[in-house]
């Protein structure tokens, strides 16, 4: 830690800066490699697998936007973030967990068409209800979480280094309840998804498979190439995903003093027990921001790179751009 906080403020961080650089670098060009994998899974009618992606291109696009605006720890010259800060500190939670959400939803449904293997794909009246449910599994926590934000706010924002913008909730139970359990708990709940699709998987006879191969049919066919891309990039995400998601839930149970939940002491501007009145935007420094929080938002940076590996290299992929290389006179760079 600096010596004194001029020092830390003014002098040049070579660490802070690669960061930055690193992230932003990588937050653009993730981003842009997951438009085609976007593309093809909506064509296909994957829902859980496009939202996964749309969250993940958002969360990143706040991570371009934070880190440059408030790239170094001279807060002399911060941006108070009135406007944008007040936006993401409402999307930031529910975004979390549309994150989580979306993996569980995307596994479960694997696990149950891969238990149903079928040479046909799916109606549009199945699919239909198959993308409303997933719906329904997906969005009502977020929407909860969203609403409740206002009445968890212990302060109107925060605003860290790299990190940008960030909710500062209340350190009674809706904290942890709320805010920081449903990402975990849909992390944990993927997981014996996962280890069943893997099973059912390895239990396809060679008379299904046959079957599926004699059907001549290019959908189907195709549907079920997605099924096992999925379910590999799913995989790739949920191995790391988990063991960090329980180790965030540790360290905010550990944050969190279980206070009773008091909605006037937290929107008071009286500075009951020193703090701040609630109105008030506080400047964090990198050195005060726990190294979990600020490295936290190279989950959805690196999440793109198995949506581009499983997705972004298959052969409709190229497909794809080739005739995008084409309509701008590239087709040389992707010969048929």
């Amino acid at each position: 830690m600096p010596n004194s906080f001029d020092e830390a403020r003014y002098s040049y961080n070579p660490g802070l800066t690669a960061n930055c650089v690193c992230r932003v670098f990588f937050a653009i060009i993730g981003t842009l490699l997951c438009w085609v994998p976007f593309h093809l899974l909506s064509r296909n009618g994957e829902f859980a697998a496009v939202v996964l992606i749309a969250d993940v291109v958002i969360l990143n696009l706040f991570t371009i936007l934070n880190s440059l605006i408030w790239r170094s720890d001279n807060w002399d010259i911060w941006w108070d973030g009135v406007g944008l800060c007040d936006i993401e500190t409402y999307l930031n939670g529910p975004l979390l967990t549309i994150y989580a959400a979306a993996m569980f939803a995307v596994m479960r449904n694997l696990a149950q068409q891969v238990g149903l293997m079928r040479a046909s794909a799916l109606t549009p009246e199945e699919k239909k209800k198959r993308n409303l449910i997933q719906a329904v599994i997906i969005f009502p926590i977020p929407v909860v979480q969203l609403i409740f934000t206002w009445f968890d706010l212990a302060q109107r924002y925060q605003i860290g280094t790299l990190i940008g913008c960030s909710a500062v909730y209340d350190g009674s139970w809706p904290k942890i309840l709320i805010y920081s359990a449903p990402p975990t708990l849909f992390a944990l709940g993927t997981s014996p998804y996962a280890f069943l699709t893997w099973k059912r998987f390895n239990a396809i006879s060679k008379s299904t498979k046959d079957a599926l191969a004699a059907s001549n049919s290019t959908v189907a066919s195709r549907a079920q190439r997605t099924r096992r891309r999925l379910y590999q990039m799913s995989l790739s995400i949920l191995v790391p995903y988990v063991p960090l998601m329980v180790a965030f839930l540790i360290a905010n149970v550990q944050d969190t003093d279980f206070r009773p939940y008091d909605y006037r002491r937290m929107h008071s501007n009286a500075q009951e027990d020193g703090q701040y009145p609630w109105d008030a935007i506080l400047f964090v420094p990198s050195w005060l921001v726990p190294f979990s929080t600020i490295n936290q938002p190279w989950i959805p940076i690196l999440t793109t790179m198995p949506i581009f590996v499983f997705f972004g290299l298959t052969r409709e992929a190229i497909e794809t751009y080739r005739g995008y290389a084409r309509a701008v006179g590239l087709g040389r760079f992707f010969p048929a």
